[in-house]
Formats: C-alpha cells, sequence, structure tokens
C-alpha cells in the first residue's frame, strides 16, 4: 500500500513534494475500579498520513507554498484522499520553504522489547504491581485505576528520498488515591508514562502520592510568603519541561516558529535573561536522543533525525529549535521537534538546598504559564512551609512569578533524575518567588 500510494503521489505534477507516513499502533489497554478488573481490551490502529506541497500564489501575486494533508484507511482510496490534499495545499499561501532531505538516523533507544512481545501481559503486571502497592498504604486507599501500553511502528517516505523505519513504544498510568477521615475525604491522581515499564518505579509513585494524599488531609491555610521556594521531582519537571497537556515557556522562547512570528524576543548569542542573574548559570538543551525518553525518537514527522540541540549555553541562547519550514524562513539549521529537556546537574548537595526557612510546592492544580511573557500565577493543590524543624503542608493559595526572571535566580543540585521527558537536577530551589495566600 505504501508503494501504490508513493507511485500515485509521484504521478501528480502539481505537486512539488510530498510524504507519507505508514502508523500502526498496537494498543493495550486496563481499567481497574478498586481492586478489581472492570475491563481490558487490545486494539490495533493502522493508518497512512499523506502530507502534499504545492506552488501558489499569494494575493500580491508573490509565490508561495501551499500544504495539506489527510489520513487514510489501509483500504481507503488513494486518489481521493492525494486530491483532497491537494485541494487544501491549493488554497494555501506560505512563505516557500523546503521539506527535509535523506540523512543519517542516529540509534535511540527507545523499543521495550518484553512490552513489544507481549504489551497485554506486561501491562497487567504493571496494574498488578500497582494494586499490590495500593494495598500497603493504610487508610489511603487505590480507588481507580488506568493502564495503557502500546507499539508504534513507523515508515516515513518522502519526495527528496527520505525512506526512514522507527519503533517505539509507550506505557502509561493513572491513579486515584483516596483518604476519608469522618465526613472529610481527599484525593490525588497521578498521570505519568515512560517508555519502557522498568523506569515506572510503580512502587515509589504510589507510596509518594499516599504520603502527599495524607497531608492533603491535614493541610492548612495557604501563606503569604515572598522568598526561596522550592520543587522537586514531578512539579520541578513541570515547571522546567511542561506536562501532558501543554509545552513549557522554554520549548515556546526557543522555538523557531515563535521566533519567527514574532512572539520570541530571544535572540541567538544574546543572554535569555532581562535582568541581572543572581542563580546560577543556565544551560539546557533540547534532546530527542535521550534514552528511552518519552519525546525521544530516530527521527519526527517530517522525517528530520533526532538531535541533542544545545538551546542556552551560560545563559545565552546558541540555537532554536526549528522545524525544516522555519529553518528555511530564518535560515538556520534545521533541528527537528523539540523532544525532551535536559538541563546538567548542578552544583549544590541537595540537602543545602533545603536550608531553612523555605516553601516547597509539591503539586499544582495545574502550571499553565503564559508562554509568550512567561508569566504566571497559578493555583497550588499542596504545598508545604518549612521552618523551625516543622514541614506543614498547606493547600490553596497561588504561585506568583515570571519563568525566565525565576531561572535568573535558581540553584541546582548535583543529584539528578530521568523524568520522561526530562533529564536533570532532581531539585532546584528559587531564591524569590511569591505566594499568596489568603
Amino acid at each position: 500500500m505504501l508503494e501504490k500510494i508513493s507511485k500515485a503521489l509521484k504521478a501528480r505534477k502539481e505537486l512539488v513534494g510530498w510524504s507519507v507516513r505508514h502508523i500502526i499502533n498496537r494498543q493495550a489497554q486496563v481499567y481497574l475500579v478498586g481492586k478489581k478488573m472492570e475491563s481490558q481490551r487490545t486494539v490495533i490502529d493502522e493508518r497512512y498520513r499523506i502530507e502534499v506541497f504545492r506552488e501558489t500564489n499569494g494575493p500580491d501575486g508573490k509565490q508561495g507554498m501551499g500544504v495539506g494533508d489527510v489520513s487514510m484507511l489501509p483500504d481507503g482510496d488513494i486518489q481521493a484522499a492525494i486530491e483532497k490534499a491537494s485541494l487544501v495545499a491549493g488554497l494555501v499561501c506560505n512563505p516557500m520553504h523546503t521539506i527535509p532531505a535523506p540523512a543519517p538516523l542516529p540509534d535511540v533507544p527507545v523499543l521495550d522489547e518484553g512490552l513489544k512481545k507481549d504489551a497485554l501481559g506486561t501491562l497487567k503486571q504493571a496494574t498488578d504491581e500497582m494494586l499490590a502497592a495500593g494495598s500497603e498504604q493504610g487508610e489511603v486507599r487505590l480507588t481507580s485505576a488506568e493502564g495503557f501500553a502500546e507499539v508504534n511502528t513507523i515508515h516515513h517516505l518522502n519526495s527528496r528520498g527520505v525512506d526512514a523505519e522507527d519503533e517505539t513504544t509507550n506505557i502509561n498510568l493513572e491513579f486515584v488515591l483516596q483518604y476519608k477521615k469522618g465526613d472529610e475525604e481527599v484525593e490525588t491522581f497521578r498521570e505519568y508514562g515512560r517508555r519502557r515499564a522498568a523506569d515506572l518505579d510503580i512502587q515509589a509513585e504510589v507510596k509518594q502520592y499516599a504520603q502527599l494524599t495524607l497531608d492533603l488531609m491535614q493541610a492548612g491555610p495557604p501563606p503569604n510568603w515572598q522568598g526561596p521556594v522550592v520543587l522537586r521531582n514531578n512539579a520541578l519537571v513541570v515547571f522546567v519541561a511542561g506536562d501532558y497537556l501543554s509545552s513549557g515557556v522554554l520549548q515556546s522562547k526557543c522555538s523557531a516558529s515563535q521566533k519567527f512570528a514574532k512572539v520570541s524576543e530571544l535572540e541567538i548569542g544574546k543572554s535569555v535573561f532581562r535582568g541581572e542573574v543572581t542563580g546560577d548559570p543556565l544551560t539546557a538543551w533540547a534532546n530527542r536522543c535521550i534514552p528511552y525518553g518519552i519525546a525521544s525518537n530516530r527521527f519526527d514527522e517530517e522525517g528530520l533525525p533526532a538531535q541533542r540541540v544545545e538551546l542556552i549555553r551560560e545563559n545565552k541562547l546558541v540555537n532554536f529549535a526549528a522545524s525544516q519550514r522555519y529553518a528555511d524562513y530564518l535560515k538556520l539549521p534545521p533541528t527537528g521537534a523539540f523532544g525532551g529537556v535536559e538541563v546538567p546537574p548542578g552544583k549544590w548537595d541537595n540537602a543545602s538546598l533545603l536550608e531553612e526557612p523555605y516553601m516547597e510546592v509539591a503539586l499544582f492544580s495545574w502550571f499553565n504559564p503564559d508562554n509568550i511573557t512567561g508569566d504566571f500565577a497559578t493555583e497550588i493543590r499542596l504545598g508545604y512551609i518549612v521552618e523551625n524543624g516543622v514541614r506543614k503542608p498547606f493547600k490553596g493559595g497561588q504561585l506568583i512569578g515570571n519563568y525566565l526572571d525565576a531561572l535568573a535566580n535558581v540553584r541546582w543540585s548535583k543529584e539528578t533524575a530521568f523524568l520522561g521527558h526530562y533529564l536533570g537536577p532532581r531539585t532546584a530551589r528559587f531564591g524569590n518567588l511569591k505566594i499568596a495566600g489568603e
């Protein structure tokens, strides 16, 4: 089928370029209610994504490039699908650009062989482990959970000769923990995923969130605070690299597409900060080569090979993350999709970053900064006041600040962690953030 589609695309004289992507997704799903299996199933999805490019003319008569795409099932009408994509491309007029040429592909480990061999068996083993961990948490109950495991096979061709294949795995877990005390009850929710089952660390995750659930019941009102704020583990990942719902400020500010749109004010060779840096110097990479990183791959949706791209070196921007299109527009080397965020180890022992007093944010309701300005005022789901040897939980209030200003005054730990789409220090102490309480 892939050969038939490429042959049909080559025959279309109006096209100046095209790509076709054959995607096979094999998924296992498990749903639990309490300690009981509600359902389990396996699903196979196969499709072809066709993208075509045409030369078009804008209202001013200037030559441009139109792009259209369509998804097609294996038994679909090839000519009708191409016609639809070509029609859409004829209505679009972007500045001219190229598509990727063939290039060597790196060997990025993104496949769990055990999961590939038996996705449902691997997933059931993970959910059984989650149930066992939940049963060990005393009065905190695991009330529901879901698990998803998938194997993706991708074959990508384009009109310039790219012919690339990749196979990846993912395993994702969700669980809800509940604690009741009298007429009161609280819940915590955790959703996370990895490329391979061995990286899930299920027992530690359940135990950590059970403690957070207990602390949520004991939490008092939020304080007013201006000063050191500590972020660790998942809260730090969400701050630095974004979450499942959206990418972060770093991805936006360092994106060639945002630079071309004049949304990002950053300039190569200049500091990413608007004022004095009082914390550790910032260095960061956009890395699609992190072994078993959930944003890693051998090639991206355009067919561009995975890279480890240095974005910021000692506070100065050195590269933008650029697709082929925006690399052409800004005359930059194409880097492909952003991938995960990597930050080098800091110079501080973890214990030194926990010098009292400080506030720690353990859970955000949703960390959603403005990706253009970097400003944030986000609700705190659970935090801690740490002073005089006492760690006192609180809930509510808002963490207020600016993303880049915060990173200009931060100290990073020597201790590091790999957490899905983040590789870097486990703990960060921000020198001067505000918490607005009652």
